[in-house]
Protein backbone atom coordinates (compact mmCIF):
# COMPACT_ATOMS: atom_id res chain seq x y z
CA UNK A 1 0.00 0.00 0.00
CA UNK A 2 2.63 2.24 0.94
CA UNK A 3 4.75 1.72 -2.58
CA UNK A 4 1.61 2.54 -4.55
CA UNK A 5 0.94 5.83 -2.33
CA UNK A 6 4.78 6.58 -3.78
CA UNK A 7 4.28 5.40 -7.07
CA UNK A 8 1.24 8.24 -7.61
CA UNK A 9 2.84 10.92 -6.01
CA UNK A 10 5.68 10.24 -8.34
CA UNK A 11 3.20 9.92 -11.23
CA UNK A 12 1.64 13.45 -10.77
CA UNK A 13 4.79 15.09 -9.83
CA UNK A 14 6.21 14.15 -13.19
CA UNK A 15 2.84 14.99 -15.21
CA UNK A 16 2.88 18.85 -13.33
CA UNK A 17 6.24 19.10 -14.62
CA UNK A 18 5.24 18.02 -17.64
CA UNK A 19 2.52 19.98 -17.94
CA UNK A 20 4.37 23.24 -16.76
CA UNK A 21 7.33 22.55 -18.99
CA UNK A 22 4.74 22.74 -22.11
CA UNK A 23 3.12 25.66 -20.89
CA UNK A 24 6.51 27.57 -20.58
CA UNK A 25 7.57 26.84 -23.73
CA UNK A 26 4.65 26.97 -25.82
CA UNK A 27 4.14 30.77 -24.16
CA UNK A 28 7.67 31.85 -24.53
CA UNK A 29 7.84 30.46 -28.14
CA UNK A 30 8.26 33.22 -31.12
CA UNK A 31 5.67 33.25 -34.22
CA UNK A 32 7.59 32.59 -37.23
CA UNK A 33 8.24 35.80 -39.97
CA UNK A 34 5.70 35.40 -42.38
CA UNK A 35 7.25 38.56 -44.00
CA UNK A 36 10.58 37.35 -44.70
CA UNK A 37 9.41 33.80 -46.18
CA UNK A 38 8.46 33.27 -49.66
CA UNK A 39 5.29 34.21 -50.68
CA UNK A 40 2.74 31.85 -52.23
CA UNK A 41 1.23 34.53 -54.61
CA UNK A 42 2.26 38.02 -55.45
CA UNK A 43 -0.80 40.65 -56.89
CA UNK A 44 -1.61 44.14 -56.79
CA UNK A 45 -3.93 45.25 -54.45
CA UNK A 46 -6.62 46.24 -57.13
CA UNK A 47 -6.29 42.51 -58.71
CA UNK A 48 -6.74 40.95 -55.06
CA UNK A 49 -9.99 42.89 -53.80
CA UNK A 50 -10.94 42.27 -57.41
CA UNK A 51 -10.83 38.52 -57.26
CA UNK A 52 -12.68 38.59 -53.98
CA UNK A 53 -15.61 40.69 -55.72
CA UNK A 54 -16.22 38.32 -58.62
CA UNK A 55 -15.86 34.99 -57.04
CA UNK A 56 -15.64 34.80 -53.31
CA UNK A 57 -15.13 31.03 -52.78
CA UNK A 58 -12.53 30.28 -55.55
CA UNK A 59 -10.60 33.46 -53.93
CA UNK A 60 -10.96 32.20 -50.74
CA UNK A 61 -9.40 29.11 -51.35
CA UNK A 62 -6.67 30.26 -53.01
CA UNK A 63 -5.92 33.14 -50.86
CA UNK A 64 -7.25 32.36 -47.13
CA UNK A 65 -4.55 31.28 -44.55
CA UNK A 66 -1.56 31.90 -47.46
CA UNK A 67 1.30 34.67 -47.27
CA UNK A 68 0.39 37.11 -49.84
CA UNK A 69 2.68 39.48 -51.46
CA UNK A 70 0.96 42.54 -52.56
CA UNK A 71 1.01 46.38 -53.34
CA UNK A 72 -1.17 49.09 -53.12
CA UNK A 73 -1.72 52.39 -51.52
CA UNK A 74 -1.82 53.38 -47.91
CA UNK A 75 -5.55 54.96 -46.61
CA UNK A 76 -4.80 54.94 -43.31
CA UNK A 77 -1.71 54.24 -41.09
CA UNK A 78 -2.38 53.40 -37.35
CA UNK A 79 1.18 53.30 -35.50
CA UNK A 80 0.26 50.66 -32.74
CA UNK A 81 0.13 48.58 -35.37
CA UNK A 82 -1.80 48.47 -38.52
CA UNK A 83 -2.38 49.75 -41.89
CA UNK A 84 -5.23 50.22 -44.28
CA UNK A 85 -4.54 49.61 -48.42
CA UNK A 86 -6.69 50.80 -51.28
CA UNK A 87 -7.11 50.86 -54.81
CA UNK A 88 -8.18 53.89 -56.80
CA UNK A 89 -9.98 51.14 -59.08
CA UNK A 90 -11.95 49.55 -56.22
CA UNK A 91 -13.83 50.44 -53.20
CA UNK A 92 -12.71 48.11 -50.98
CA UNK A 93 -9.92 48.17 -48.52
CA UNK A 94 -7.74 45.68 -47.27
CA UNK A 95 -6.64 45.95 -43.47
CA UNK A 96 -3.43 44.41 -42.45
CA UNK A 97 -2.13 43.98 -38.37
CA UNK A 98 1.45 44.65 -38.33
CA UNK A 99 3.38 42.12 -37.21
CA UNK A 100 5.18 43.54 -33.96
CA UNK A 101 8.98 43.00 -35.53
CA UNK A 102 8.17 45.22 -37.88
CA UNK A 103 5.92 48.02 -36.42
CA UNK A 104 8.84 50.29 -36.67
CA UNK A 105 8.24 49.88 -40.75
CA UNK A 106 5.09 52.16 -39.86
CA UNK A 107 6.85 55.56 -38.67
CA UNK A 108 6.69 58.15 -41.36
CA UNK A 109 4.26 56.58 -43.38
CA UNK A 110 0.99 58.60 -44.87
CA UNK A 111 -2.07 58.23 -46.51
CA UNK A 112 -1.45 58.09 -50.61
CA UNK A 113 1.86 56.22 -50.19
CA UNK A 114 2.61 53.60 -52.17
CA UNK A 115 3.92 50.62 -50.42
CA UNK A 116 4.54 46.65 -50.89
CA UNK A 117 2.80 44.31 -48.25
CA UNK A 118 3.14 41.19 -46.75
CA UNK A 119 1.55 38.68 -44.91
CA UNK A 120 -1.08 36.50 -44.51
CA UNK A 121 -4.60 36.66 -45.52
CA UNK A 122 -7.04 35.98 -42.64
CA UNK A 123 -10.36 36.76 -43.91
CA UNK A 124 -12.78 38.07 -46.34
CA UNK A 125 -15.98 40.37 -45.92
CA UNK A 126 -18.48 41.51 -48.29
CA UNK A 127 -20.23 44.37 -47.51
CA UNK A 128 -24.19 44.27 -48.70
CA UNK A 129 -25.99 46.81 -49.92
CA UNK A 130 -28.71 48.34 -47.39
CA UNK A 131 -31.72 50.81 -47.90
CA UNK A 132 -31.33 51.76 -44.24
CA UNK A 133 -27.53 52.18 -44.41
CA UNK A 134 -25.69 54.45 -47.22
CA UNK A 135 -22.39 53.56 -46.29
CA UNK A 136 -22.81 49.80 -46.74
CA UNK A 137 -22.14 47.78 -50.34
CA UNK A 138 -19.24 50.36 -50.74
CA UNK A 139 -17.29 47.27 -50.86
CA UNK A 140 -15.04 44.29 -49.65
CA UNK A 141 -12.87 44.00 -46.84
CA UNK A 142 -9.81 41.82 -46.70
CA UNK A 143 -8.20 41.17 -43.37
CA UNK A 144 -3.73 40.04 -42.92
CA UNK A 145 -2.59 39.42 -40.18
CA UNK A 146 1.66 38.76 -39.44
CA UNK A 147 1.93 41.60 -42.05
CA UNK A 148 4.59 43.97 -42.38
CA UNK A 149 5.47 46.47 -45.07
CA UNK A 150 8.11 44.67 -47.46
CA UNK A 151 11.11 46.39 -48.25
CA UNK A 152 12.27 45.03 -52.23
CA UNK A 153 16.08 45.68 -52.56
CA UNK A 154 16.90 46.52 -55.94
Amino acid sequence: MQRSKKTALFIIIFLVLGLALTAYFMYNRENPDQVSKTPDHTVTANDLLTSFEKDAATASAKYINKIIRFSGTIKTVDTSGSVTIGSAENSGEIIVAIDPRYKKTLAGRTASEAVVIQGICASYTKDEASADDMLAGLGATLRFRAGGIKDIQK
